[in-house]
């Protein structure tokens, strides 16, 4: 069995979804941390625009990838211009027109991880603010456990 390219699956699941297929992807992100964690399937179909609302997760592309970030306004003035950010992301993220737009996510199926890979509450924050702080943690704990074997690398 011969390895594809990931350009090809790329398009294969945006030609799946112009079908009107139910397309299911992988969360490797953490930009909707908690809503979605890494390894999180992603099931997505294609809806018109004019169904959308706030709050719905929709997935769109940017550059080679898909995206798939929460509505926080949709503008409608001949065309639908949608703006979307990730639930641990600060900023919003570009517009969102029909050109870029993929489909409205319509199941999350999370694998349950155990509770000692979590960070501990934290009392009296913001939940933007302690979605932010985990991140940053888990993301840190990540790179640090790469940082002997880079060590080991550059010694030589």
């Amino acid at each position: 069995m011969s390895k594809q390219a990931p350009h090809f699956w790329f398009e294969w699941i945006l030609s799946s979804l112009q079908e009107g297929k139910v397309v299911e992807i992988t969360a490797n992100g953490w930009s909707m941390w908690p809503t979605i964690k890494p390894g999180t399937s992603i099931s997505i179909s294609r809806v018109e625009m004019s169904e959308l609302q706030p709050g719905d997760l929709i997935a769109f592309t940017r550059a080679a990838h898909f995206v798939v970030h929460r509505i926080e306004e949709i503008k409608s003035n001949g065309a639908f211009t949608i703006y979307t950010r990730g639930d641990a992301n600060l900023r919003r993220d570009e517009p969102i027109t029909a050109e870029n737009f993929c489909g409205k996510v319509i199941a999350l199926n999370t694998k349950e991880i155990p509770e000692a890979n979590y960070a501990p509450e934290i009392p009296q924050m913001p939940a933007r603010m302690k979605n932010a702080f985990v991140q940053f943690v888990q993301i840190n704990r990540a790179r640090a456990k790469k940082i002997p074997s880079l060590m080991k690398r550059d010694s030589k």
